[in-house]
């Protein structure tokens, strides 16, 4: 993705590219001065208000600029807005919805977690792959890790008899914003990694659509560092979009080669791909250890909670 970065604060701006290029090595920061020709291609980012803008130059960039604005409460109906102190995830996100609309990708997911999307050749190791990395990221990087299994057969249930009515309600109970109460609906491991509270066998979550599973997520982010998407070799369209806002997409592969996965991406999502080849030796620990510091885009162990949820101020 593409960044054209509008900003007359000086100190702000230079303090957010920083950040941005930290957070995501594959995003592109363009400075804009005055020429706003130099954003062509890109998504705008910019603390000019909608009012100061001609009602012509309004219409043509409005479909893919995030006006940033000084109070968190300042919203606006027809304007991607974004309150000047968010997250650096949260500024992301905004701009991903941006540019998925911009490049008419559909709506987006919105979410300001770090979102990685786990597929595979076989759903019979995606549950314990996912483990695995989730494991990982808690011991190396720190933060809260949540996986969310999108593949149509739930590996991650709990040998108790639930009733499979838990996910309607947790949905129900995000729409009319009483979510907080729905925290019985999850349960942490005593490796300190986070799902929700299903029966094991059909998985309800992956009979979600978009809109829903929007919801979910966005919901979701508010109280995790990293979200991990298994969709292990669920390919619907729902996952799809997910794999599009995802930041990376890691496939872990053992030589039976799925292909088109690049063609279902896209030419633009291609830089987030991270493949993995898994041989069953003692050299897939260090392929792990690869698909971390790819992820994370960096040899050192650097926390979550200190890179991520950080805030810009000026």
């Amino acid at each position: 993705m593409r960044i054209g970065i509008m900003i007359r604060d000086a100190e702000y701006r230079d303090a957010l590219i920083k950040k941005i290029s930290t957070y995501d090595n594959n995003i592109f920061v363009n400075v804009i001065e005055n020429n706003i020709n130099d954003a062509s291609g890109c998504v705008i980012l910019t603390d000019i208000s909608p009012s100061e803008l001609d009602e012509k130059v309004l219409s043509a960039l409005r479909p893919r600029t995030v006006f940033i604005t000084s109070s968190e409460k300042e919203r606006s109906c027809e304007c991607y807005t974004v309150f000047k102190f968010s997250s650096i995830p949260e500024i992301i996100s905004k701009l991903s919805l941006a540019y998925s609309s911009w490049r008419g990708m559909g709506p987006g997911i919105d979410h300001t977690a770090r979102l990685i999307t786990v597929c595979c050749e076989s759903d019979a190791y995606s549950a314990e792959l996912c483990r695995s990395l989730a494991g990982q990221i808690i011991y190396s990087h720190g933060g809260s890790v949540f996986i969310l299994p999108l593949s149509y057969i739930n590996d991650y249930g709990v040998n108790e008899e639930l009733r499979s009515n838990r996910l309607s309600r947790l949905l129900y109970s995000i729409k009319r914003c009483r979510a907080g109460r729905m925290e019985c609906t999850m349960y942490t491991d005593s490796y300190g990694i986070s799902s929700l509270l299903l029966s094991k066998g059909i998985n309800p979550v992956a009979y979600l659509d978009e809109e829903e599973l929007g919801i979910l997520l966005s919901w979701l982010s508010g109280k995790y560092d990293t979200i991990i998407a298994d969709t292990a070799s669920c390919f619907r369209k729902e996952n799809i979009t997910l794999m599009k806002a995802s930041e990376k997409i890691v496939f872990f592969e053992r030589g039976r080669r799925v292909t088109g996965i690049e063609k279902m991406l896209g030419g633009d999502e291609m830089s987030k791909l991270i493949r993995i080849r898994l041989t069953g030796g003692s050299e897939d620990v260090r392929s792990m250890d690869d698909c971390l510091k790819k992820i994370f885009g960096t040899e050192n162990n650097e926390s979550i909670k200190s890179g991520n949820n950080q805030k810009i101020r000026n």
